[in-house]
């Protein structure tokens, strides 16, 4: 049986925001191949994780990334193993050249963005066996391109799944960051807004505060600046 690891590589970018008042713009993109496939390898019968992060860490020159089994899914001839993986662009300091990152995002819980193209999709609840599983319906001819976006769907809902009780959105952190930062993403992420005060409360307990040299321009000081302060030792594993 052939068993196939397939990488859903989730990177927080950002661009500049012409207007200093306000944070830089973040986007979520997602690493693929230049033909827009998932980096994928079969697994050779030793560590599964420990086989596809090293495999990834030749892709983006880096292994400063969060990595996790999501989903195991059958295939014609075989399985499909999906593993979530996360950064922030600072790790990534030569991409190797056949592979590219691209926008991903979920709106309205019907449509997703992959690269320039948007695709709509349904999820539909099925009962039986006292058990309700959850089908996603994308509306794409294509069979390779239903196949990555569903994998990609099903990993980012597990990320939109876990910010509300783990310490995954600072996984997408780089070295140091704001809470402003922290709650654009969340609510790129969620699809949704929050309260600020309430969500800094939230946050708070994963940030330690750290000094910077950032100059203050035209009158404005910069934001205070965090760094991830992990609750237990399970980051970058």
């Amino acid at each position: 049986m052939e068993v196939k690891l397939i990488s859903c590589f989730f990177v927080l970018d950002s661009e500049k925001n012409d207007n200093i008042r306000k944070n830089d713009i973040q986007k979520v993109k997602v690493l693929v191949t230049k033909n827009k496939e998932l980096p994928s390898i079969d697994f050779d019968g030793t560590g599964m994780k420990k086989q596809l992060k090293k495999y990834l860490s030749n892709i983006v020159n880096t292994d400063i990334f969060h990595l996790e089994q999501v989903f195991t899914m059958d295939d014609q001839n075989g399985v499909r193993i999906l593993y979530l993986g996360i950064t922030n662009i600072e790790n990534i300091i030569n991409l190797k050249e056949d592979y590219q990152l691209i926008d991903f995002k979920v709106k309205d819980n019907n449509t997703i963005t992959f690269g320039e193209e948007s695709y709509r999709y349904q999820t539909v609840e099925v009962e039986g066996n006292n058990n309700i599983e959850y089908f996603h319906k994308i509306d794409v001819d294509d069979m390779d391109i239903r196949r990555t976006l569903l994998s990609l769907l099903i990993s980012y809902k597990k990320i939109r799944g876990s910010v509300d009780s783990s310490d995954i959105l600072f996984k997408f952190m780089g070295s140091s960051f704001s809470l402003e930062d922290v709650r654009i993403l969340y609510e790129t992420i969620k699809d949704s807004t929050v309260d600020k005060s309430n969500f800094r409360k939230k946050i708070v307990k994963y940030c330690e505060k750290i000094e910077t040299k950032e100059q203050v321009k035209s009158g404005f000081r910069p934001s205070q600046k965090y760094r991830f302060k992990p609750l237990k030792e399970d980051i970058w594993i």
